[in-house]
């Protein structure tokens, strides 16, 4: 499993070089990192500085644009820059009405304007941009206006939520607390009603997903998609399951669309990546992966993901090359060592082999594989007793194939 993104100071600079490099040289490269997509990658790494500087030159390169002033708002907003923020969400708000108004009501409270404030989360509030009633109530940023008259008035003015959205969380509520029968009844009940669609179908889909019926969620997810074609997190989820289920064009076919709507849902490229390889795409996959790693250069994990298909592929020295730049950045995985050594004993460098499956080993030492993989150089090298050791500790690791070669050489 991909692991969550941390924050990378050495990013910062990197990304900065990278945006520079044509201009300092006069020229496009085909890899330039593209500013918005740099501004979300550094977002998520959180760091805003750089961000903002990727995010305004965005702007001057789309003015007026929507997710650049959202975002760069955010990122302003994240580093106590509130009345440059308060600029970004004003402009946004003048081309999408409601787009930015939660944040503007969380930046006025910063800049001591309560009564604005009030203004846009009222807006909020009557807009479909609207989040769930416990994320606002739970708001650090507005928790200063709770108890106040204008907040009392606020809710008292309008049923904000109606009956069906108090519904649709309870179910959120029972699905969490591990009651997915009691949660399903309630969006039976709820889709009956035609209350949000393909939002009722989505949350139907992981609960039959949690119980195992992926046929179910599989459909349920087709479903939602086809109400709601904005619906991205269904079409992510859908994308995520055809791929478990190795119905991989298909999945490659949701994820085209997923990324040219959303480029910067940087996880889908990995996913993508992965249907491609298995349907013989190898370039395709190679791309995938090298646009990831453009924006997240530090991900030793995706460089060994990386290593791995070009292994499954037959690339073996391009593997190691992988994996020599995934240790270059974190020399204590075993798995690392272990597929390296792999590559090296499908080029025949039996030596190298043995040396990082030895490594392998030290670091985990209770891993079949690598016990069976050793047994095979051990073969090669001519290391008879070594290699019936080698088998005879996989197969007791639970690698029971191995044991045909116990049988084989060692009896």
């Amino acid at each position: 499993m991909i692991r969550p993104l941390r924050r990378n100071r050495s990013l910062a600079g990197l990304l900065l070089l990278l945006l520079a490099l044509p201009v300092l040289y006069g020229q496009k490269s085909a890899e330039q990192p593209d500013s918005y997509l740099a501004g979300r990658a550094a977002m998520l790494g959180e760091n805003y500085p750089v961000a903002i500087s990727c995010l305004e030159q965005s702007l001057q390169e789309q003015p007026g644009q929507e997710n650049v002033l959202l975002n760069l708002g955010i990122s302003r907003f994240r580093l106590g820059k509130f009345q440059a923020a308060q600029l970004a969400f004003y402009e946004l708000e003048q081309r999408k009405s409601g787009m930015g108004s939660i944040w503007l009501a969380r930046t006025e409270l910063h800049l001591k304007h309560p009564d604005l404030a009030m203004k846009y989360l009222r807006k909020h509030l009557a807009s479909p941009y609207r989040l769930d009633e416990s994320v606002i109530l739970l708001d650090e940023d507005l928790q200063s206006l709770e108890g106040s008259s204008r907040w009392k008035q606020l809710w008292e003015e309008n049923d904000w939520y109606s009956h069906d959205d108090e519904e649709f969380k309870e179910a959120l509520y029972l699905e969490k607390h591990g009651q997915e029968l009691e949660a399903l009844n309630k969006l039976n009940a709820l889709e009956k009603k035609g209350y949000k669609p393909s939002l009722v179908l989505t949350r139907k889909a992981g609960i039959y997903s949690e119980l195992g019926n992926q046929k179910a969620a599989r459909s349920a997810l087709q479903e939602a998609v086809k109400k709601d074609v904005r619906n991205l997190e269904a079409r992510h989820f859908l994308a995520e399951i055809l791929v478990e289920d190795e119905k991989f064009e298909e999945a490659r076919k949701e994820l085209d669309i997923l990324i040219r709507r959303e480029p910067d849902r940087f996880e889908a490229y990995l996913l993508r990546a992965r249907a491609r390889s298995a349907s013989g795409n190898l370039q395709g996959a190679r791309s995938d992966l090298d646009s990831y790693l453009l924006y997240f250069p530090g991900r030793h994990d995706v460089l060994y993901r990386k290593g791995l298909i070009e292994h499954e592929h037959g690339k073996y020295l391009n593997a190691i090359a992988s994996f020599n730049s995934a240790l270059g950045m974190s020399s204590g995985e075993a798995d690392y060592y272990l597929a390296r050594g792999q590559s090296y004993m499908a080029t025949g460098t039996t030596v190298y082999a043995e040396k990082d499956l030895s490594m392998a080993l030290d670091l985990d030492p209770l891993n079949p594989k690598a016990w069976f993989s050793m047994g095979q150089v051990a073969e090669k090298l001519g290391k008879k007793q070594k290699a019936c050791d080698c088998y005879g500790r996989a197969q007791q690791l639970g690698l029971y194939e191995a044991g045909n070669h116990v049988e084989r050489l060692c009896r």
